[in-house]
């Protein structure tokens, strides 16, 4: 991340952790001036992060209940905050009363936390879903996040060549970077291209070159939220599809070396194979798991699922042929 990014975080841990906190108090944690954090406040009103300033000599103060949970310790603030107990016999009688019980209580939660992580992790390791969940999360990572996610703040026009892997074409020009998504592992920025002056998704990963310009932008769509719900709606909250599939018995020892699905209910054949039902959350994910099995898996259930088999078999008939 870059400092700027970072110091935005912590202004907003900071409003949190101490509200009516002074511009003056935060400059001075931040280690900047009070006329930055001024500038901060402003990208942060535009991010819809609701900060109000109280008044005169009063600071900055959360709206309503909002709230966001702190980055995680860092090492260093970990072996600072661990360090504390061993001065507490010098400095205890310095404290209030129930300091030490309250340090006491937030060491145990950190210690149990940091036993739960490595529970999982252990756990996920060899899990495929978390795998395929990580890939392709790492195959989203893009270089320009930051530079394209400064420019929306700030309102900067970006000079960008996108790939267009549909047409196999690098397009060239300039984009107003209105908003940046991120939705199931990717990032999209919906920004207006200045070629067409019309409002376009862009995927992140397929910008193959952003510089940010010193030029500015007015936002002229100002639907934004409805013209983002048009592209994602109906993505984001769809219902578990309940599938009934067969595995045949060459498919059995694959499938048992590692179950990566949990049957809501299983039966066995005579001829050795096992009818699942299962409830599935990622159809694509689930499709490309049971495509491993080739011909040894079978979709019973839903009609329409079977159908899209059928129509993915027929494409690579049409390739070999």
């Amino acid at each position: 991340m870059t400092d700027r990014l970072i110091r935005l975080m912590r202004i907003i841990t900071l409003v949190q952790a101490k509200p009516g906190i002074l511009a003056r108090e935060l400059a001075e944690r931040c280690s900047t001036t009070e006329r930055t954090i001024y500038r901060d406040m402003e990208a942060l009103s535009a991010m819809h992060i609701p900060i109000t300033h109280l008044g005169y000599g009063k600071g900055y103060r959360f709206i309503g209940s909002f709230a966001l949970y702190p980055f995680d310790w860092t090492a260093e603030e970990v072996q600072a905050f661990t360090a504390l107990g061993k001065a507490m016999p010098q400095v205890k009688p310095l404290l209030p009363d129930g300091f030490e019980g309250a340090y006491e209580k937030v060491m145990a939660a950190h210690n149990k936390q940091r036993t739960e992580h490595l529970e999982t992790e252990l756990q996920e390791r060899d899990n495929p879903w978390i795998k395929w969940a990580e890939k392709a999360e790492a195959e989203e990572q893009s270089e320009y996040l930051i530079p394209i996610l400064l420019a929306t703040l700030s309102q900067q026009i970006i000079q960008a060549e996108y790939y267009v892997p549909e047409r196999n074409e690098l397009l060239f020009g300039k984009i107003d970077p209105y908003i940046l998504v991120p939705w199931q592992h990717r990032f999209y920025l919906v920004g207006r291209n200045h070629n067409t002056g019309k409002l376009y998704t862009y995927r992140l990963k397929y910008f193959a070159r952003v510089v940010v310009l010193d030029d500015v932008f007015i936002k002229v769509h100002t639907n934004m939220q409805q013209e983002k719900h048009q592209h994602f709606r109906g993505n984001e909250e769809k219902e578990p599809v309940e599938f009934k599939i067969r595995l045949t018995p060459a498919a059995i020892p694959k499938y048992k070396e590692k179950e990566s699905i949990t049957p809501l209910a299983q039966t066995k054949d005579r001829d050795g194979s096992v009818v699942m039902d299962v409830t599935v959350e990622d159809v694509p994910c689930f499709m490309s798991w049971l495509s491993q099995f080739g011909a040894d898996a079978e979709i019973i259930e839903p009609e329409h699922y079977r159908d899209v088999m059928k129509r993915e078999l027929i494409k690579w008939l049409a390739v070999y042929s």
